[in-house]
């Protein structure tokens, strides 16, 4: 019978030694580029294909992986309740971004971001996450 309890006594050690050894190796959450809002008006990006825009009181950039960056002329984006619209037209092509204010989930780290991107260039609709940065408008 002391064997029997000595037994579960290991066995229960034991299962509380896993929980720890996982607590202790659990990635931290990825975390958001607070030092990219910190220096643009908006930000987003997003995969597959990769791109990204950032917009500044001067230019809106928009850069696609393996393209050439495209140059917009920054305009105050338009507001409908929770949504920010942007439309440009450059020499070559036309754009239009969507932000708005629900949550939203990089799908390659799980970093929250604020807001959801759409962006409509050349005829191709991208999504991604964004940031409101922290310049005026």
């Amino acid at each position: 019978m002391k064997w029997m309890l000595v037994l579960l006594a290991v066995f229960l050690s034991a299962c509380q030694g896993t929980d720890a050894i996982r607590q202790k190796t659990a990635e931290p959450p990825p975390e958001r580029n607070t030092q990219m809002a910190s220096v643009v008006i908006w930000w987003a990006h997003g995969n597959e294909p990769f791109w990204h825009f950032t917009a500044d009181a001067g230019k809106l950039r928009f850069e696609n992986l393996g393209e050439d960056a495209e140059y917009f002329p920054y305009r105050v984006f338009g507001r409908d309740g929770t949504t920010r619209t942007f439309n440009a037209r450059n020499a070559t092509s036309s754009i239009q971004i969507r932000m708005m204010r629900k949550t939203c989930f990089n799908d390659m780290s799980g970093a929250e971001y604020p807001w959801t991107a759409e962006v409509t260039i050349g005829g191709r609709k991208l999504q991604g996450c964004g940031e409101r940065g922290s310049l005026p408008e």
